[in-house]
C-alpha cells in the first residue's frame, strides 16, 4: 500500500475544513437515475417507432437520456448538496462517470485498437468523470449555488507513476481549500489524478482502478482533515448477503473494516482499496442511499 495523502495548510484552516467540509461521493447510477430515460420510457418506445430513420431514433434517445440526467442532477443537488450549504457547510463532492459511461468508453477503445496506448486509454476513460462533474456544477449554478468542477490534477491528486491502475500517493488540497473559503463547492472528477513522468519531465494523467472514485473521496477527506466521508449509491447500505437473491438478507448498521475486508466475495458497493486506504488514514466511511436522504445507511468503522 502506498503512503496516504498529506494534509496541507496550517491548523486554523484545518479546523475550518473539519467543521464545514463534508465529503460526498456520488456513484454513476445515483447520478444517472434508476430510469435511464426518465419516467416515461413506454412513451419513448412509441416515439422511436414513429421515427423515420435510425439517426432520428438515436437523436431522440440521446435527448431523452440527457433530459433524464438533468432532472436527476437537480434532485441530487436539492436533496443532498443544497441542504448542507443552507446549514453553513461547503461540501466537497466527488463524482463517478454516469452509469455505463466507462463501459462505453472501454468499448470504444477496444474498437479503435486491440492494445491501446496506456496514456491515450487513460485520457479517454477519464472523460466520463469530467462530463459528470461539469454537468453537476452547472446544475448547482442554476440554484445560485457557486460550484467549480475540478479534474484530478486540479484537485491535487498525485498518483504512482503509471497511467492505468495507479494508486494515490499524496493529495494537495490547496485548490479545494481556496474554493471552500470563497463558498464555492468543489466538484471533483473521481477515478483520476496525475504524476510526474520522469522520462519527459512533464506531468501527465493517470486513472485509478475500477471504483477509484471511492478512493478519491477517502483521500480528499483525509487531506481536508475529515474523519469520515459518505458514499451515496444505489443501495441503502451493506447487507449480510445479496438482498436481490436472498429475501432474508439483513441490513448491517455498522461494521468494522477488518471484518469487512474478510468478506468473500467483497461487496461491489465499495472499492476494497478505498477501505484499505481509509484504515491507513483513519477515515470512516458511510454507505448511504443516494435516492433517499433520510435513510441512515451503514457505517464502516476504519478508525482504531
Amino acid at each position: 500500500m502506498t503512503p496516504g495523502p498529506q494534509t496541507a495548510g496550517g491548523a486554523p484552516a484545518e479546523v475550518i475544513a473539519i467543521v464545514n467540509t463534508p465529503v460526498l461521493k456520488f456513484g454513476g447510477l445515483t447520478l444517472q437515475g434508476k430510469q435511464r430515460f426518465g419516467p416515461h420510457e413506454a412513451e419513448l418506445l412509441e416515439e422511436c417507432r414513429r421515427a423515420d430513420s435510425v439517426n432520428g431514433v438515436y437523436r431522440l434517445i440521446e435527448l431523452r437520456r440527457n433530459e433524464a440526467r438533468a432532472e436527476r442532477l437537480r434532485e441530487v443537488a436539492a436533496d443532498f448538496i443544497l441542504p448542507l450549504k443552507q446549514q453553513g457547510c461547503v461540501p466537497v463532492v466527488v463524482v463517478s462517470a454516469f452509469d455505463w459511461a466507462t463501459d462505453k468508453l472501454q468499448q470504444l477503445a477496444a474498437c479503435v485498437h486491440a492494445e491501446p496506448n496506456d496514456r491515450e486509454y487513460a485520457r479517454l476513460l477519464m472523460s466520463g468523470e469530467l462530463r459528470a462533474s461539469s454537468a453537476l456544477a452547472m446544475v448547482l449554478e442554476c440554484f445560485d449555488c457557486p460550484a467549480n468542477s475540478l479534474t484530478g490534477r486540479e484537485a491535487g491528486v498525485r498518483t504512482t507513476p503509471q497511467y492505468v491502475d495507479a494508486l494515490i500517493e499524496q493529495v494537495d488540497p490547496t485548490n479545494a481549500r481556496r474554493l471552500i473559503e470563497r463558498g464555492v463547492i468543489p466538484i471533483v472528477a473521481g477515478f483520476q489524478g496525475f504524476f510526474l513522468d520522469e522520462s519527459t519531465g512533464r506531468e501527465d494523467v493517470a486513472i485509478l482502478g475500477r471504483g477509484g472514485s471511492n478512493l478519491t473521496a477517502v483521500a480528499i477527506a483525509d487531506a481536508l482533515g475529515q474523519t469520515e466521508c459518505t458514499m451515496l449509491t444505489n443501495v441503502d447500505g451493506l447487507y449480510d448477503k445479496d438482498p436481490n437473491l436472498h429475501p432474508d438478507a439483513r441490513k448491517i448498521e455498522a461494521i468494522g473494516a477488518v471484518e469487512l475486508l474478510g468478506w468473500h466475495p467483497f461487496p461491489q458497493v465499495i472499492q476494497r482499496e478505498a477501505v484499505l486506504y481509509a484504515c491507513e488514514r483513519q477515515v470512516d466511511i458511510w454507505i448511504r442511499d443516494g435516492f433517499d436522504p433520510d435513510l441512515p445507511g451503514t457505517r464502516i468503522t476504519c478508525r482504531d
